[in-house]
């Protein structure tokens, strides 16, 4: 009896801390389908009408932006940054798991002191680097400078996947001929599948829901979801069924490559150790 109302305890206490999470979520999708509203909140109808940029150019003062422009310019920002956050991590783990080199340890002490620092920070010094370069107001350019802030961490979350292969596997490749490129190709890719699965996501996150860089870094011209969003919070009158729909499908690509590709984070390492999974 008393383990019973120890679990209804923790149950209920873990309802009232959600409850507030909850409601937004419920709020959000009901202004989302709903028609009107009463209370501000209960949907007066149902129906599909705020999804009508789905089939329209969204002409509130930006020039007649469509929805399927601004997800193109998203999706290709998001994954510009995870194949070069994916490429360079992997590269750079495999390195600093099997080879031996003069300040390795502080290289690998550097890159979490790169990643405790804020990306807000070097926002000023991005700007000026991408413009000496040619790459500032231009969307690979601004992809590149946002995949370089989840390296440092990436480059760990990779070393950790390679710290797992016994060596053995390493030194038989080896001895059949195989150069290091090849084993690293051939033998450990294979072997770190949701490693790299992992470090994909980690970078494809970061850059699908990222504002200030490309708010900063790109012109009005170019526009991600995250800044068309903004832009729309903007106006002088504000449709907020109309914000939510477009939301909702904002957060539906991230959503489905998270519920795909799960249990390849639930094996992320812990600094080199085993992973959660």
């Amino acid at each position: 009896m008393r383990r019973y109302v120890e679990r209804t305890l923790i149950y209920l206490m873990m309802a009232l801390i959600s409850a507030p999470f909850l409601s937004m979520y419920i709020g959000f999708f009901l202004r989302a389908f709903g028609e009107g509203s009463l209370l501000g909140i209960v949907p007066q109808r149902w129906g599909f009408s705020n999804f009508q940029f789905l089939w329209k150019p969204i002409a509130w003062g930006l020039g007649r932006t469509t929805m399927w422009a601004a997800l193109g310019n998203t999706v290709l920002f998001a994954v510009t940054s995870g194949v070069v956050v994916t490429v360079i991590c992997m590269l750079a783990g495999y390195a600093l798991s099997r080879i031996e080199f003069p300040g390795r340890n502080f290289y690998l002490t550097l890159q979490l002191m790169l990643h405790a620092v804020p990306g807000q920070i070097l926002l000023i010094a991005i700007f000026f680097l991408l413009l000496y370069v040619g790459l500032l107001h231009r969307l690979p350019g601004v992809a590149l400078a946002r995949a370089s802030l989840e390296i440092p961490l990436g480059i760990w979350i990779a070393k950790g996947f390679f710290d797992g292969i016994p060596w053995d596997v390493e030194r038989s490749a080896m001895v059949d001929g195989c150069t290091r490129f090849q084993v690293w190709y051939m033998i450990f890719l294979p072997l770190v599948r949701p490693g790299i699965a992992a470090v994909f996501i980690w970078g494809f996150l970061f850059a699908w829901h990222d504002f200030i860089y490309v708010y900063t870094l790109l012109p009005g011209t170019i526009k991600v979801m995250s800044t068309l969003i903004q832009s729309l919070l903007a106006t002088e009158v504000i449709d907020y069924g109309y914000l939510a729909a477009l939301s909702l499908i904002y957060a539906l690509p991230p959503l489905v490559l998270f519920v795909f590709l799960q249990r390849a984070l639930l094996k992320v390492p812990v600094f080199g150790g085993k992973g959660l999974g």
